[in-house]
């Protein structure tokens, strides 16, 4: 029992009953949060920002680098994350600008900080937020190295230099076990391309001056530079896609035996890795409410959107789409979920428009995002499959089953390829087969 006392005393303070409180945590949690139902709090990862007075780079003026909204439901247990574009258009005092700069107290004197961010994420999504939780500039670092690692995967190499965070490094293509805090950040927030030479110390090659006094450093060649911007791991979408695996890979770490024994050190780590307004005995006692979820329980999702194709390159928000991505993952609407899950149908026979009908069928008779894929299956297949590819779309996997009337439901188990090049990875894969391809138009006559 010596390491659940020294767990109490570290995240709750010392107490004359030490049994009696972590009894209290672990019976009801819910009693730290008095007429909640649910928590959402807003988790934000500081960037690191320039101090002039000591010459060096720190978080004390940080932007949101990223925009994490996370809702809790005490009652069904559901966790969901709603990852926000840094660079998301929001217009404060008559101002347009990027949601990121509002956490800034640089971008907005006397304004910036949490509340400014919370009152710009709450207009954007419509969502009451109770709580904040910023990150500091090392914090994935730290608790990744705390947890002695986690398995993540990438679908290219990436190269990354900040010298605003004094990073430098490589991960390769594939799946690896990241046990350096370095490494850890890198996969959590690269997502462009260096297109300068660099010296071994990571420094640029200087070339000379502009005429206007700038200096100039050697790039790479255009064909290399061609190469790199193909890069399957760039862009901001991307990168959210990362931030969301690295966390389930977090979970899946913290869950492992070897750390659960040691989580009063876990957790002593943890608690200098942030800013918030949470007190600790709430936090203790979402982590007792919520240790039994698994990573891939965890509905996330990105606001839906475009990028503008000029600059400041603002990201504009679709705001009926993500409408209904909030009723999903944060107010809990499974018919919601439908219109935010996207649905691929491939014709795996060789009855023409049998594609078409199935995807109509999916769309107005249950509202997903149904279209029809433009790959077809090498061979014709004998049964109808339908694929998903996370854990959380199963359920829709199989509604999609019962609305077709048959099809072998199964995970897809390739990396996720939203927001690559390649385009967005539907949620689901239907490939018809002739056992649905036979009941499409008498279920078409139906409606």
């Amino acid at each position: 029992m010596f390491w659940v006392g020294k767990l109490l005393t570290t995240v709750v303070g010392r107490s004359s009953d030490p049994l009696g409180a972590i009894t209290k945590l672990y019976s009801d949690p819910k009693k730290f949060f008095p007429g909640q139902d649910k928590a959402t709090i807003l988790l934000v990862g500081k960037d690191y920002s320039y101090d002039s007075k000591f010459q060096r780079y720190t978080g004390k003026s940080s932007r949101a680098d990223s925009i994490m909204l996370l809702s809790l439901d005490f009652k069904t247990r559901k966790v969901s994350a709603l990852s926000i574009p840094r660079d998301t258009r929001i217009r404060i005092d008559g101002k347009i600008g990027k949601i990121n700069g509002t956490f800034s107290a640089e971008t907005y004197p006397g304004k910036g900080g949490p509340e400014l961010l919370e009152g710009a994420v709450e207009s954007l999504t419509g969502v009451r937020l109770d709580y904040y939780l910023a990150l500091k500039p090392d914090a994935v670092g730290n608790l990744v190295e705390e947890l002695g690692g986690v398995e993540v995967e990438l679908l290219d190499n990436i190269e990354y230099n900040d010298f605003k965070a004094g990073l430098h490094g490589k991960l390769s293509k594939g799946k690896q076990f990241l046990t350096k805090g370095e490494d850890a950040v890198i996969f959590a927030r690269y997502r462009e391309i260096d297109p300068y030479v660099r010296n071994p110390d990571g420094s640029g090659i200087y070339v000379g001056k502009t005429s206007g006094g700038i200096p100039i450093f050697k790039r790479k060649s255009r064909e290399e530079l061609a190469r790199l911007n193909k890069c399957e791991e760039n862009g901001d979408t991307r990168r959210m896609v990362r931030q969301q695996l690295l966390i389930r890979a977090m979970m899946t770490s913290g869950k492992q035996l070897k750390n659960l024994l040691r989580a009063p050190k876990i957790i002593e780590t943890g608690f200098k890795q942030f800013d918030t307004d949470m007190k600790r005995e709430q936090l203790v006692a979402l982590a007792m409410l919520f240790r039994d979820i698994k990573p891939e329980q965890v509905a996330s999702g990105t606001l839906a959107g475009d990028f503008e194709s000029h600059k400041p390159f603002h990201f504009i928000p679709d705001r009926r789409k993500n409408e209904a991505l909030v009723k999903w993952l944060i107010d809990g609407d499974e018919e919601a979920a439908n219109q935010v899950t996207t649905v691929a149908v491939q014709n795996g026979t060789k009855v023409q428009g049998a594609a078409r009908r199935a995807a109509d069928l999916l769309k107005e008779r249950a509202g997903f995002d149904a279209s029809l894929s433009a790959e077809a299956p090498e061979t014709p297949v004998t049964e109808t499959e339908i694929w998903f590819t996370k854990a959380i779309n199963k359920p829709r996997a199989e509604k999609i089953a019962q609305l077709l009337g048959g099809g072998k439901v199964q995970k897809d188990m390739a990396p996720d390829t939203t927001g690559t090049l390649k385009g967005q990875k539907p949620d689901i894969r239907v490939v018809l087969g002739p056992d649905v391809v036979a009941k499409l138009g008498e279920q078409s006559a139906r409606q």
